[in-house]
């Protein structure tokens, strides 16, 4: 899905006066999200730091969450509409829809990409903490 696609999609089934400039930033945080979160703990991502999204980028760029997982963009593009818009029984209820179609994204990437071989250090009684080994 691309950056025009999903705006104009979210715009279509839920009609806003909210600025197209705040909705590519909601879509640029989501795609951060995603690259942190995700993509970056497991093998073989792009090497490159993710730069977001603005004005001048194509609205022709693709979203990072591909098919058939890209409509959780439109599900999150609900939810901050209804949180913008202080509609928060429907805000409680998009972000649910969201929340779920984001997990549904994170567990199928963690079952087809192999994650990052993390090493444990031991420092006293109980602590650990996770090293990334390409640190």
């Amino acid at each position: 899905m691309t950056i025009q696609e999903a705006l104009t999609r979210a715009d279509a089934l839920r009609p806003n006066k909210i600025s197209r400039s705040e909705k590519l930033r909601w879509l640029s945080d989501l795609d951060g999200k995603i690259r942190h979160e995700i993509i970056d703990t497991h093998e073989g991502g792009p090497e490159e730091p993710f730069a977001g999204y603005n004005e001048q980028t194509s609205v022709q760029t693709e979203l990072l969450a591909a098919a058939p997982y890209d409509d959780l963009y439109i599900k999150y593009l609900f939810a901050q509409i209804d949180l913008t818009n202080r509609e928060l029984a429907n805000y409680n209820n998009s972000v649910q829809v969201f929340d779920a179609a984001y997990t549904d994204y994170r567990n199928w990437y963690n079952r087809t990409h192999m994650a990052k071989e993390i090493r444990l250090r031991f420092f006293g009684r109980r602590h650990y903490y996770a090293d990334p080994l390409s640190q």
